[in-house]
């Protein structure tokens, strides 16, 4: 009698994580059709994820950081979410990828759009899928049907930097920098290093209103990308950094007539980079 073929843990992983992030989707339909207001939806959506058994590690508030520094942005705000009870589904991710750290946790933008409607905006798993490689053929169906709604670009928009530092000193580095650049703000650090992954990686979530406001303020859909982040990985070639490219996270939302704030950022970016990986001229 023939063997069955044993499914790979891998594939398990991405069909739960598919079946979480459908019931995800519905979650944000409903508070839609329920919500009148952003903070209204974002509460129902808070509620509902955490009592699916995810964690709300971190809500960014992009129209109060607009304030902040005196500019205007309808409401606006993204909720990071994390399968904490099943977190051997993102770890299983984390093993096939050394950037779909990058990411994860599941993001959930919500805005008012220039109707006063209230908007709800999420990453596909089939995106995730194709930016990190992790194409699996047992996925194929799936996988077909979800990417056939994404970009078309083979490009990935991930840049990726070599550090001539440990994890740890490169992540010390990066914090560093972004603290002294006065300008930005880290909301969040996490380490995903849990069970096997003492080392790593760590995610770094950092942003500054007075770049990032007038692009949502252009199109607000470019927020499920904001604030900036830093994924800091070792594997067997060492450390690297990886963030997203400014002007492929424009091309995501659609948004045009901002090159020269993008490449203004996406230099910003580039010197952050260099100092946590021990390659700025000054180092």
């Amino acid at each position: 009698m023939k063997a069955i073929t044993p499914v790979s843990f891998a594939v398990v992983a991405l069909l739960l994580y598919a079946r979480v992030a459908a019931a995800e989707t519905n979650v944000l339909e409903e508070a839609v059709e329920q919500a009148q207001t952003v903070d209204a939806a974002v509460q129902i959506i808070s509620d509902r994820l955490e009592a699916q058994g995810l964690e709300i590690v971190l809500v960014v508030d992009h129209s109060a950081a607009a304030a902040s520094v005196g500019l205007e942005l309808r409401p606006t705000r993204v909720v990071f979410a994390r399968p904490i009870g099943l977190l051997v589904l993102e770890r299983s991710l984390l093993r096939r990828s050394d950037t779909v750290g990058i990411d994860l946790p599941l993001k959930f933008l919500v805005f008012e759009d220039e109707h006063g409607d209230v908007q709800l905006r999420t990453n596909r798993v089939g995106y995730l899928i194709d930016r990190h490689g992790l194409s699996i053929h047992d996925f194929g169906l799936y996988l077909t049907s979800v990417l056939t709604e994404q970009f078309g670009s083979s490009d990935t928009g991930l840049i990726t930097v070599a550090s001539q530092r440990s994890l740890q000193a490169t992540v010390q580095a990066l914090q560093q920098a972004i603290a002294a650049s006065g300008a930005f703000r880290v909301p969040l650090v996490l380490d995903y290093g849990t069970g096997k992954r003492r080392n790593g990686p760590v995610l770094i979530v950092f942003g500054n209103p007075n770049a990032g406001t007038p692009l949502m303020q252009a199109t607000q859909e470019v927020g499920i990308d904001l604030p900036q982040k830093f994924l800091i990985s070792e594997n067997r070639q060492g450390v690297t950094i990886t963030y997203n490219a400014p002007l492929y996270i424009a091309q995501r939302a659609n948004l045009v007539g901002e090159d020269m704030r993008l490449n203004a950022i996406a230099g910003a970016l580039a010197d952050f980079a260099a100092a946590g990986a021990g390659t700025a001229s000054s180092d």
